[in-house]
């Protein structure tokens, strides 16, 4: 288990080396995408943020109950941010979109909502974290919190967009 928790952490911290995706689709990047955000959260905070993520890794999944028996999606991105900047997200998918402001897929960064429609009502119903790299962390409905890629079918197919609740 120390392990796996090493290897996490690992591979949560190496996220920071990329400002981007490594196999970047769509349209190239123009010089003026390039352009150094002045905003970004420190190397400390970003440190945090991530032992935050890690903390929650293979929590089991459980409607709207109590962190210590599971959490769903919008609990847990509601810790998250809770734990890190006291910051109170709304307890719903829903109405976390209407959070921080919009963000292109393209400029995805670490620490970004991203939401999904993954049922067929046609509303947001599912959030996560967006960590780097076109991977994400949320709390699923089968395995817990666990981490899986943007660009995955299923996921790929249900995105709808993201918001940025950091500065």
């Amino acid at each position: 288990m120390r392990y796996l928790a090493l290897i996490i952490s690992i591979y949560l911290l190496s996220l920071g080396c990329h400002t981007y995706p490594r196999y970047k689709t769509g349209p190239p990047i123009t010089p003026e995408d390039k352009t150094v955000d002045s905003t970004l959260i420190s190397t400390n905070e970003f440190i945090r943020f991530g032992r935050i993520l890690n903390k929650y890794l293979g929590h089991p999944y459980k409607g709207t109950s109590a962190v210590s028996d599971g959490m769903d999606c919008s609990m847990f991105t509601f810790q998250v941010f809770r734990d890190f900047n006291r910051f109170y997200l709304p307890l719903s998918a829903a109405e976390q979109y209407k959070q921080g402001i919009e963000v292109p897929r393209t400029r995805l960064r670490f620490g970004d909502l991203v939401f999904f429609k993954t049922d067929r009502t046609g509303r947001i119903s599912h959030v996560g974290i967006y960590m780097g790299t076109n991977d994400f962390i949320h709390s699923s409905s089968s395995y817990g919190v666990i981490i899986s890629d943007l660009s995955d079918k299923y996921w790929a197919r249900c995105y709808f967009g993201a918001r940025r609740i950091l500065k």
